[in-house]
């Protein structure tokens, strides 16, 4: 955590006060890590985003973090003897890559998942290993550092000092669909490891049976062992020192009480040294019982919580109860993902509110808005029925309007009773005949930003809201038509039918007509007799029957051949049902207490699948971007049936610290220089149709006598010594020798390499082709035994101390074939590469550079969001944007910038499109802000500026006769090298035409604090690139790669080249030599 900053009177909100949280960052090396942001920024700014391992077993996620490490390692200033170092946190890394492969599921953790169970290991490891330790430096840390800071704003934000009974416990704030299930399977297999203490049951305590079968089924799918807990089921004494994981018991909160019932157990009979998974942790936190009895159970045992509403649920809370649950939470949250991170890296749905200001006086304000927030809802369905293949890419599902609300009871309330029968008599007036032509008009009004209902600006709420209903070209009426058709299931319209489905427990289906088939809508809300008797109320006069042969419309809602689109009630959403269908949602019956609740609601309607399952918008995935008048699937909208509602809400979101107010989108367009049109610009392309894996099919070999293939072997090396630190098996010599000169195993076939399972290797090396990509390489399991258990030319090195390899025992044969899978993996990449590059260098052109062919790198546009949520920046930012869109528009040289405390923008007289944008230090304060495509980062916009500094200062001489054109060059869409993994994609291609001669260069600028300097094929592509550059024979083009190190030469790790050697393979230092790099690059390129 930083130094104290300036005294300041507003109150702090809750997740700043997490001391746990806080300190676990602390041990990160860098003092400039002071939030999950600091290091999360520093992974995605490295393109290490997703979970990858390599053929050390070794996660991405690990190498991204080393930099912070080093640092410290490196940093003579620090004396924390406790912060992280690079074998715990390649332990840790281990541990984490070991567990994951136990579940069924494949996983590809996202970062902050990683996050969490990075968290977890090293909080386990220091509980397990001294709890009196861990006590100590918590208190140190709190008295030192976190109360000093946090007390400037008031003593009343002061946190107690732990205790020893405040240890045994840890919680995860994180968003609804972050994957808080995952977490709590790998969070049972960490506290197994690590445990060292008797344990008497593993218990799963849930808030209702839905969501215990919902568990039941996910550990069976994960291959872990679970029951619902019965007097009979017995674990019995569960695990000390014992590796192998327990059997989880699955329990309800409300069968847990003091004294035992006919369907109740009492909580002294489960003793109180439990491991105890507590999910949906804020419940109970309300009521003294529930937690009481739970908190039992893990006494003088240890509790996991889990919850994406800690913060709500604590600030319902009053008086000395809530201060009680800060101080607890505050010293028990291990990681914070709650939603406003969730949603700032552009995980699920984007949303917009449609907010009403006032409750409206007329009737037809009131039934504008409905049928506003209708044809939102009907705009969704219509994209996704007339762009299903497109959007099954993204894996869109059929829009669903969701009518939901806070409270959960078991009797109808009355206004919940009201709220719904005012949206019966909505969709009664909407689809009957008599109001056919004031509800077109309706429509007509609300299609041209007339609805008469406008936000804090003036402006109309659904005006530019219908961007893809208007690319159709449908009058007023034929939208009416059609959304009747869609949306209703009617060609034209009719009477509203209420059918109490009597085989469906708390089902109400809902159609039009009384001859239609299909049923539109389905009303769930458990207390269907006095809906009913409401229903028939004088002034409500809504007919209903009764149906005795249907099935539940709600259970199959999710099915592709369900013809749902409506739902109504709240019971079964709040109780953990799941869909990915949920895209407009209407807030009914809403009070001022239920934040928890609605925060869950909101979560679970924002969840998206993604493309390929990455569960993020498009708008969010670089290169893969809908176009905007899509994007309306990728959106929750939400309106409520009263203006009160609304307030409600928006509080809620502001408390998540989310945007809740209006927001400003603006697409900006780019100004191209098409100057560069002229000049023939060359890009390196593969020609069409030649894709490797489309056209070659290849098969695992090693073949001695092939000279190609000795080649491929040298490049096998690997280096252990890490490893053999982690289980304490150190060298002879010492540590320098080691690294300089270490010792080079080679397996013996008939002792070392007896006793492998050649089923299992062959098992791993299909899985690893898999997740590389490598779909066309074959293994067979034959060769794997003759070609490389019984050779042993086809790697180079092993490097590894004497006794890494030494066999005490049968069980040290894991190690071996542990090593032999990790070289196997290497030459497996290596081969498949060779064969890949021998295929496509026959195929490799030049072609012209075109914005319309080459759309990923060429952007047409920025799409901006900005949130009203700083009044000052945001009407200062709108009108800047506004004059750069006005110029851009008149096809003006932009003379605008933006010039912001968070954001700046700027034009570079080398780039192909203007403006650029790139982050300033403190952007990530200001996330109501998003640019798509995202903002250059410090590095790339360092090397810009260098470099328009250089040409301007060179443009002064008048026998300079070269142009250099630039352009950004996009992450997984863009210009890529290597195959498998994500690729290499340079940041930039710079062109340089000097004396009828094109130098293309690819250009990088990065960290390679970790780097393998000798063996990287980022590295390394300054000289394969000439290889592709012989190979095109092409003599009026010159190709060079150059590495922008944003690293000093002095902070490398095990760095055996001197300078002027990096500067040969092209590595060029960005700070070290700000002044002389670029025209070092020049230099370098130009003859």
């Amino acid at each position: 955590m930083k130094s104290p900053k300036k005294l300041s009177s507003s109150p702090m909100p809750f997740n700043q006060k997490l001391v746990l949280n806080s300190y676990l960052l602390s041990l990160f090396g860098d003092d400039n890590v002071d939030s999950l942001q600091d290091i999360a920024d520093l992974i995605k700014n490295d393109n290490r985003y997703e979970y990858t391992i390599d053929e050390q077993g070794i996660s991405d996620f690990y190498y991204g973090l080393l930099p912070l490490v080093i640092n410290y390692n490196n940093n003579d200033n620090h004396n924390h003897n406790q912060k992280l170092d690079k074998t715990k946190l390649l332990e840790y890394d281990n541990n984490i890559v070991r567990h994951s492969k136990k579940l069924t599921q494949k996983i590809k953790w996202k970062y902050f998942q990683y996050f969490m169970l990075l968290f977890t290991e090293i909080y386990l490891d220091r509980f397990f290993s001294s709890k009196e330790n861990l006590l100590k430096e918590l208190n140190l840390y709190l008295d030192d550092v976190f109360n000093p800071n946090i007390c400037l704003k008031s003593p009343k934000n002061k946190i107690d000092k732990f205790e020893l009974d405040d240890l045994n416990k840890i919680a995860f704030y994180s968003a609804t669909g972050s994957g808080k299930t995952l977490i709590m399977h790998i969070n049972l297999m960490q506290f197994t490891y690590y445990n060292n203490q008797q344990i008497n049951k593993a218990i799963l305590i849930t808030p209702n049976s839905g969501l215990s079968h919902q568990h039941l089924k996910e550990f069976k799918n994960n291959g872990l062992d679970a029951c619902r807990f019965t007097e009979e089921s017995s674990s019995g004494s569960l695990f000390k020192n014992n590796l192998s994981t327990p059997i989880v018991e699955v329990l309800e909160i409300s069968k847990l009480k003091e004294n035992k019932g006919e369907t109740t157990f009492a909580v002294d009979s489960f003793d109180n040294n439990n491991l105890v998974f507590i999910d949906e942790g804020h419940r109970g936190t309300g009521g003294d019982e529930w937690k009481t009895n739970r908190d039992k159970l893990s006494q003088r045992g240890f509790a996991f919580e889990y919850s994406a509403t800690f913060g709500q649920a604590i600030g319902a809370a009053k008086g000395e109860k809530k201060d009680d649950l800060i101080q607890e939470y505050a010293k028990s949250i291990i990681f914070d993902y709650s939603y406003k991170h969730f949603y700032n890296d552009g995980f699920g749905k984007d949303y917009r509110i449609l907010n009403l200001t006032k409750e409206p006086d007329e009737d037809l304000i009131k039934y504008n808005y409905l049928v506003g927030s209708l044809l939102s809802f009907y705009q969704q369905k219509k994209i996704f029925n007339g762009n299903y293949e497109k959007l099954a890419e993204y894996n869109i599902t059929n829009p669903l309007m969701v009518f939901t609300g806070g409270k959960v009871t078991k009797t109808l309330s009355k206004n919940e009773g009201s709220d719904i029968t005012n949206i019966l008599k909505f969709i009664e007036k909407f689809t009957s005949q008599k109001a056919r032509e004031s509800t077109i008009r309706a429509i007509k009004n609300i299609m041209n930003g007339n609805s008469g209902i406008t936000n804090t600006n003036s402006s109309d709420i659904f005006a530019d809201r219908f961007v893809y209903l208007m690319s159709l070209g449908l009058n007023e009426a034929k939208l009416y038509q059609d959304i009747l058709k869609i949306v209703f299931h009617t060609n034209n319209g009719g009477s509203l039918q209420i059918e109490e489905l009597k085989s469906a427990d708390g089902e109400i289906a809902l159609k039009i007509g009384q001859n239609a088939t299909d049923y539109f809508g389905v009303i769930n809300i458990g207390d269907t007799k006095k809906f009913l008797k409401l229903c028939q109320k004088p002034e409500i006069n809504l007919k209903h029957s009764s149906n005795n042969f249907d099935k539940s419309l709600f259970l199959n809602i999710n099915n592709a051949e369900s013809t749902i689109n409506i739902l109504i009630g709240s019971r079964k959403f709040t109780e953990g049902w799941s869909s990915w269908r949920v895209s407009t949602m209407g807030l009914l019956n809403m009070g001022k207490s239920e934040g928890s609740q609605v925060i869950q609601l909101f979560g679970r309607g924002v969840r998206l699948k993604g493309y390929e399952f990455c569960l993020k918008r498009s708008a969010a995935i670089s290169g893969k971007k809908l176009k905007i008048k899509y994007q309306a699937v990728e959106t929750l909208n939400i309106f409520g049936l009263k203006a009160n509602y609304m307030d409600a809400f928006k509080t809620y979101l502001q408390s998540e610290g989310v945007p809740s107010g209006d927001r400003y989108d603006m697409v900006l367009p780019v100004l191209k220089n098409n100057a560069y049109k002229k000049k023939n610009l060359k890009i390196l392309k593969l020609q069409e149709g030649k894709k490797y894996q489309d056209n070659e099919n290849i098969q695992l070999s090693y073949d001695t006598e092939n000279t190609d293939y000795n080649n491929i072997a040298k490049k096998v090396v690997i280096n252990l010594y890490i490893q053999a630190q982690i289980i304490g098996i150190k060298s002879a010599s010492d540590d320098k020798d080691y690294i300089n000169e270490p010792h080079n195993f080679k397996f013996n076939k008939e002792t070392d390499l007896a006793f492998l399972n050649t089923d299992q290797i062959y098992t791993e090396i299909i899985d690893y082709k898999n997740e590389k990509g490598y779909f066309n390489l074959t293994i067979d399991k034959a060769i794997i035994y003759n070609n490389f258990i019984q050779e042993d030319g086809w790697y180079d090195r092993l490097e590894a101390p004497d006794d890494y390899f030494k066999i005490n025992n049968f069980n040290d044969y894991k190690r071996v074939q542990d090593s032999f899978i990790m070289l196997l993996k290497k030459y497996t990449d290596e081969f498949y590469k060779y064969h890949k590059n021998n295929y496509e260098k026959g195929f490799m052109v030049y072609e012209n550079l075109n914005d319309n062919d080459n759309d990923a790198n060429f952007i047409d546009e920025y799409q901006i969001f900005v949130a009203e949520q700083e009044k000052d920046e945001y009407d200062n930012l709108i009108q800047q944007l506004n004059i750069l869109k006005q110029e851009i528009k008149e096809n003006k040289n932009i003379k605008s910038t933006i010039k912001l405390q968070r954001l700046k923008s700027f034009n570079s007289l080398s780039h192909l499109y203007n403006p650029l944008f790139y982050q300033t230090k403190s952007l990530k304060n200001l996330k109501t802000i998003n640019i798509t495509p995202i903002e250059l980062n410090k590095g790339e916009m360092d090397f810009i500026k260098d470099l328009e500094g250089y040409l301007s200062n060179e443009n002064n001489n008048d026998d300079d006769k070269s142009e250099v054109f630039l352009l950004r060059n996009q992450a997984k869409t863009g210009i890529g090298f290597f195959a498998g993994g994500s690729g290499f994609y340079p940041d930039f291609i710079m062109w340089i035409l000097k004396n009828g001669t094109q130098y293309i260069n690819f250009i990088d600028p990065k960290g390679i604090y970790h780097t393998d300097l000798k063996h990287s094929e980022k590295i390394n592509l300054s000289k394969t690139i000439k290889e592709k550059e012989q190979n095109l024979n092409d003599n009026s083009i010159i190709l060079n790669s150059f590495i922008i190190s944003n690293t000093g030469y002095l902070g490398l790790e095990n760095n055996d080249f001197t300078k002027k050697e990096l500067m040969n393979k092209n590595i060029l230092f960005q700070k070290d030599d700000k002044n002389t790099y670029i025209k070092t690059m020049f230099d370098k390129i130009l003859p």
